[in-house]
């Protein structure tokens, strides 16, 4: 799964951190987006509502997903 997706990712313009291989980024001018996977859980955050919302159906397309909204709680951790 960590495979597919990630070649997915970087298909998509997204580059893997150097220190942490579940941690995806995608810098064009002023748009950052930020891709962070555990397991078979997705955290998709930056300053681009568009350009999240791309990603988010291109993954969805790719990919079965469920889109749970806002981040409220992460791996028992209220955010």
């Amino acid at each position: 799964w960590y495979g597919k997706l990630a070649q997915f990712l970087q298909f998509c313009g997204y580059s893997p951190s150097n220190s942490d291989p579940s941690l995806f980024f995608k810098k064009n001018g002023g748009v950052h987006v930020v891709v962070l996977l555990y397991v078979d859980d997705l955290i998709i955050t930056g300053n681009d509502e568009a350009e999240i919302a791309r990603l988010q159906e291109d993954l969805s397309i790719r990919f079965e997903m469920k889109m749970l909204g806002e981040l409220n709680n992460f791996l028992g951790l209220e955010v």
